[in-house]
């Protein structure tokens, strides 16, 4: 499987252990290197580079000191840390999940102006569902030492 196979198969779209589908649950994905390589993103979403060695910084943090990241040129506040693990940001009608893996940065974006389909009913893109889809590959990513 391909990266881009994981951006759409396990964070823009998902099948729960139910059998409940998920689609389109974020507006926005990526996985990018602590060296800021991009190993796969939607359309459109670009990290660069100073944002990536911003994230590095910010990562190595004990406490959450910094107020907000700038990530795919938007600035976000931060809402909770959790040290070395998890980002949690908003920003104007959505937010944005930061996993940190052993390799890699997951991100995932959503707007609550935009909605997602569970098993076939719209659904208001959320924090929640967001939290989800990015806790769950990180997870993914860290058993498989990526």
């Amino acid at each position: 499987m391909s990266w881009e196979d994981f951006i759409n198969n396990a964070l823009l779209n998902k099948q729960d252990a139910a059998g409940h589908t998920y689609h389109n649950v974020l507006t926005q994905a990526a996985i990018y290197g602590f060296n800021g390589a991009k190993w796969a993103a939607t359309d459109k979403f670009y990290v660069s580079e100073n944002e990536i060695k911003k994230l590095n910084a910010f990562f190595l943090q004990y406490s959450n000191v910094t107020q907000s990241i700038m990530i795919g040129g938007k600035k976000y506040h931060v809402i909770h840390y959790e040290p070395g693990a998890f980002a949690y940001l908003k920003i104007k009608d959505g937010g944005a999940t930061v996993a940190k893996t052993n390799q890699a940065y997951v991100i995932g974006i959503y707007n609550t102006n935009a909605t997602y389909l569970y098993d076939g009913k719209a659904m208001p893109q959320c924090v929640g569902m967001c939290n989800t889809v990015v806790e769950e590959f990180a997870k993914f990513l860290k058993d498989q030492n990526c």
